[in-house]
């Protein structure tokens, strides 16, 4: 297992993290999470902003295997 982590070039935009066997099961279950919360009136909502540039190269993906740090310095 890995952690998979999407990260804007920007600010402002969410980036998300998930545990996975591969790839292509991390970016489903973001996509899933994006569906299920998107535009949705609950704790989780996810607008087109807080999304935005998602599924393009606006996002840099960063894949840590067991005990590896990751660090964002939020600008």
């Amino acid at each position: 297992m890995k952690l998979y982590a999407w990260q804007p070039k920007g600010h402002g935009e969410y980036s998300f993290f998930v545990c996975a066997e591969n790839e292509k099961e991390a970016r489903a279950a973001v996509d899933r999470y994006i569906e299920e919360h998107k535009n949705k009136d609950d704790d989780a909502c996810l607008r087109d902003y807080e999304i935005g540039g998602w599924g393009t190269e606006y996002y840099t993906l960063t894949v840590l295997n067991p005990l590896q740090v990751i660090t964002n310095d939020n600008s």
